[in-house]
């Protein structure tokens, strides 16, 4: 065993240069080393605790962690841009870079399904004053509330959560854009400013959607009231690592063995959960209560299966991506799936 992880940070500018000067990076990089870039928030437990019970410490080559701060959209962008080899993110901007790049993209497994995994919150105004109603309210009648309001939503631009809170909305015949007209107008943010807007003196947003920990910094900092989520459709999400081909071609055995570490963080979160949740929520800084509503609508298990697929498809069509990102080229994007089966074997 060889404690042999390296934490970086991502920074804007760091991105910015590896996107004029990475391309032979993405085409595949000579180093056996393997990097990794992911968000320190929830969605992304698994690998903080295959990082903290030092599971890539066991692995005989370098692991080099990036962190960046946002949304899945961001650490996608970092990985294109040549600053990792392997991106955690969710299903929506991993069906932005299918669509994008097409079979380039190789999604090496999925890491965690959850149910309820992305949360609307409004203002506390709203709800005092009885302009969003919410006890003894179904989600449809909810949804009606905000029909015709204009209310303003932050949303980080090209996210999970972006996709998810689109599809609720048509759901529930609520219109929505980026410019004044429609139901609700979407402003779109960065994961360093969603927070920070919502709680402004000015409240310059009348609501904020987003994956954990987004809304429960608000709703414990800024007294914000949940009023809907993902669960309300019906909708599953999952959690993939994503690569290049190129990249996969020639770390092939690496990122065989980094899934395997991830499949042992999974089975550790299984098995021990309490203590999950405290690796976790301290790495996080957040409650362990927060942390243990987070847990309590997922399932981490290392898989790529009809599941995946569907949950991902499903993102496809409501992005109007499906004439290019079909069922068959996403289940395709994924060459480990034998060897998925063999870890549980």
């Amino acid at each position: 065993m060889r404690k042999n992880t390296k934490l970086l940070a991502v920074g804007a500018a760091v991105i910015v240069v590896a996107a004029a000067l990475g391309a032979a990076y993405v085409l595949g990089g000579e180093d056996d080393s393997l990097s990794v870039v992911y968000l320190n928030k929830s969605s992304y437990e698994a690998l903080i605790v295959a990082d903290k019970k030092g599971y890539f410490d066991e692995l005989d080559f370098d692991v080099i962690k990036h962190l960046v701060p946002g949304s899945g959209q961001d650490a996608v962008n970092a990985m294109i841009a040549g600053s990792a080899d392997i991106a955690a993110t969710g299903e929506g901007p991993a069906i932005n870079a299918l669509n994008q790049y097409g079979d380039e993209i190789v999604v090496l497994c999925s890491y965690d399904i959850s149910t309820g995994a992305h949360v609307w919150v409004a203002q506390r105004s709203l709800i005092d004053e009885e302009k969003i109603i919410v006890d003894g309210k179904s989600p449809q009648e909810i949804a009606d509330q905000l029909k015709g309001s204009g209310y303003t939503v932050g949303v980080i631009q090209g996210s999970s959560t972006e996709a998810m809170f689109k599809r609720w909305c048509d759901s529930f015949n609520v219109t929505y854009n980026t410019t004044a007209g429609s139901d609700l107008q979407l402003k779109y943010l960065t994961g360093n400013t969603l927070v920070s807007t919502f709680a402004s003196k000015e409240k310059e947003i009348d609501i904020l959607v987003g994956s954990q920990p987004y809304p429960a910094t608000v709703m414990e900092s800024a007294n914000a009231v949940k009023f809907g989520s993902s669960e309300d459709i019906g909708v599953y999400s999952t959690c993939v690592l994503v690569t290049t081909k190129a990249m996969y071609e020639n770390k092939t055995e690496q990122m065989k063995a980094f899934v395997g570490a991830i499949k042992k963080a999974t089975d550790f979160m299984n098995e021990n959960r309490d203590e999950a949740i405290e690796i976790c929520a301290s790495s996080i800084e957040w409650s362990k209560a927060a942390q243990a509503a987070s847990f309590a609508g997922s399932t981490p298990k290392v898989a790529f299966n009809d599941t995946v697929v569907d949950i991902m498809y499903g993102v496809s069509v409501g992005k109007k991506f499906d004439d290019k990102v079909t069922r068959e080229m996403i289940s395709a994007s994924c060459p480990l799936k034998d060897y998925i089966d063999g870890l549980y074997a």
